[in-house]
């Protein structure tokens, strides 16, 4: 018997969060109780009764202490008449119950008609209908509904654990009495993802078992839609109902769980259900039975299976899928006639029936240990990505399947992980559950490792200012990211080379290598900057080897200013030529003398090689010329 337990069911925030508050709320010496059963599970309303925590039926059944408003919430008038007889109130209404409370008082309030979908009787129900000030009108079923006027304009609010379905269905029948239909979907999305759940898994399986109180709901509600795929369907509060006769060895049983329902009953009935498992197969067990490993010898291969004889009066057969993954691509390529083979019977022994065994399960015994111990030690396995899903990334672990979470698949967030689909790489054990066949790893965890060793020599090239090869990774109108064995950095634009540019696909493309230093290194952030230029030498330093101070030269002037000129070389080079060392007049301005792109004959003054900076003179090149002509005269 294959139990399959539904992907969402049980406790739901809601429930989780009102309870947690109950569990709190208890005082020594002072009375609290709930108003109404907590939430609809016998089971719970009794363990926390024996906490000291019990409940009333209405408030006049409690004159002092305290009064926990339960999650499916009150009406205003509850709260009114708790003020009055001065009781302390603990409020655990279910966010999604206040909200659609809240809702409903809104569109009322603003004058808007309003019909709310759910079980006329039920709490939640009734405070939201107090809360729309008894001018909502309730409906339960499409019956409700079919006599309905016509509306220009109507609101629907809806009880949270409500039927998709049925939600649906009494949607249809507004719409077509009324001109325009404002939903206000309160349903929370716990429920629906039960009722989506316990749908898909109810078309799985051959019998459902459906845990929860038989006053619950939300609970029913799980049941109705198992029962309406046409499978045997059993609805039970704890694991003591169940009966071994429902079921057969050969049988996959779903179990979901309503949203009250604790976690230890669901546990319960998953443990009972293990043992009846355990009876059937006693039951029906002969001297070999599903599970066991048997020894035995080929006695024929084909391209899909092989025969095994191991002492049984029929043979088993062994397929392809079954002995090793990914499979072979035909049995003769890896056994032959006479061969001993171990493996292990994978289902039920029946008199005349084929018997099937599997040598990766077997070796899945090994792998398991293999898991656990890199579980134990921390240390990380060698996956191989085989399929990436929307949530993470299905990969293959020797004989194992295993998953990595999306938000484990990369250091940096990323919207899929195909990336990795057909690589090889190492990978964290986050979990192990060999009865569940569960096994989740992470990517991370090792990125994580190796960017703390990087950051760590990270470190010390920055101290050293050593030169580092890296990659392109991406390049952005800013600058470009730059990795270094597994660490990025930006590469800002300013320092891709020493002269400027326009953009950084002038110099540098994606995937190339490039040469950089550490420019700047924040160990608690771990960000780091790069630089390229600081690996290249300064051209300015070059160029300016070929000028020395009192050199006349010709330059071109690129830019005025009230205090002197901007004069640049032949060679690039460009320094100031202040208004002091253009005329020895008072008062004048450099656009007096010179304009813009004059060619003017300077001479250096001075060369300041720190600052990187030059400076000119107009009038050390123009004295001495008019003093010579005063001598010719």
């Amino acid at each position: 018997m294959k139990v399959i337990v539904a992907s969402s069911l049980g406790f739901c925030y809601g429930v989780k969060r009102a309870i947690k508050i109950a569990e709190n709320a208890y005082t020594a010496g002072d009375r609290t109780v709930t108003l109404g059963p907590i939430i609809h599970n016998p089971q719970m309303v009794r363990r926390l009764a024996e906490r000291g925590v019990g409940y009333v039926d209405n408030l006049e059944d409690i004159d002092s202490g305290t009064i926990i408003i339960r999650s499916h919430g009150v009406g205003p008038t509850c709260y009114n008449r708790a003020d009055e007889k001065k009781l302390k109130i603990i409020d655990a209404t279910c966010p999604f119950v206040l909200r659609a409370q809240q809702e409903a008082h809104r569109l009322v309030t603003a004058g808007k008609r309003v019909i709310i979908f759910g079980e006329k009787n039920h709490p939640e129900v009734r405070s939201i209908a107090e809360w729309a000030l008894g001018q909502a009108l309730v409906a339960e079923s499409p019956e409700d509904l079919r006599n309905l006027p016509r509306m220009d304009d109507v609101s629907i609010v809806s009880q949270t654990t409500f039927s998709q379905e049925t939600f649906r269905q009494m949607l249809a029948i507004v719409s077509e009495k009324a001109t325009r239909v404002d939903v206000h979907k309160t349903i929370c999305n716990a429920t629906a993802e039960r009722q989506a759940a316990v749908k898909l898994l109810a078309d799985e399986v051959d019998v459902m078992i459906v845990v929860g109180g038989k006053n619950s709901g939300n609970t029913r509600r799980l049941a109705e839609i198992s029962a309406q795929s046409g499978k045997m369907t059993y609805h039970i509060e704890t694991a003591s109902e169940l009966q071994i006769s429902w079921f057969r060895s050969d049988m996959k049983v779903g179990v979901t769980a309503g949203a009250s329902t604790p976690d230890w009953i669901i546990e319960e009935v998953l443990e009972v259900m293990e043992d009846m498992n355990k009876m059937l197969e006693e039951m029906e067990m002969s001297e070999f039975h599903k599970g066991s490993v048997v020894e035995g010898t080929v006695v024929e291969v084909t391209d899909d299976e092989a025969q095994v004889s191991f002492g049984y009066k029929t043979e088993a057969v062994l397929p392809a899928r079954e002995y090793s993954f990914p499979a072979p691509k035909s049995m003769k390529d890896v056994l032959a006639v006479g061969d001993s083979i171990k493996a292990q019977i994978t289902n039920a022994v029946k008199e005349d029936g084929t018997i099937y065994i599997s040598k990766i399960k077997l070796d899945r015994l090994a792998d398991w240990d293999i898991a656990e111990e890199a579980l134990e030690k921390d240390e990380p396995v060698v996956c191989e990505g085989i399929e990436a899903i929307k949530a993470g990334l299905l990969v293959q672990i020797k004989s194992l399947r295993g998953f990595i979470p999306l938000s484990q698949g990369d250091l940096r967030f990323v919207r899929s992980l195909s990336f990795l689909v057909g690589t090889q790489f190492e990978a964290k054990v986050l979990e192990v559950n060999r009865g569940q066949n569960r096994l989740v790893l992470s990517r991370k965890a090792v990125l994580e490792e190796h960017r703390d060793e990087e950051m760590e020599h990270m470190k010390v090239a920055f101290e050293n200012q050593e030169v580092l090869t890296g990659v392109v990774k991406k390049i952005m109108p800013y600058g470009a990211f730059v990795d270094v064995n597994g660490i990025e950095g930006l590469l800002h634009i300013s320092d891709v080379a020493w002269n400027k540019i326009d953009k950084v696909e002038d110099v540098l493309a994606q995937d190339e290598e490039v040469q950089v230093k550490i420019k700047s290194f924040d160990e608690e952030k771990q960000r780091i900057s790069f630089s390229r230029k600081d690996t290249m030498q300064d051209p300015w330093l070059e160029d300016i080897k070929n000028h020395e101070v009192d050199d006349v030269v010709v330059g071109k002037v690129v830019k005025l200013m009230d205090f002197g000129a901007i004069v640049e070389l032949e060679d690039g080079l460009t320094g100031l030529l202040h208004i002091s060392e253009m005329t020895k007049e008072r008062n004048r301005k450099a656009s007096d003398i010179l304009q813009l792109s004059d060619t003017v004959e300077v001479r250096i003054i001075g060369i300041n090689p720190a600052r990187k900076r030059i400076s000119f003179s107009l009038v050390s090149v123009e004295a001495p010329a008019e003093d010579a002509e005063t001598e010719n005269e």
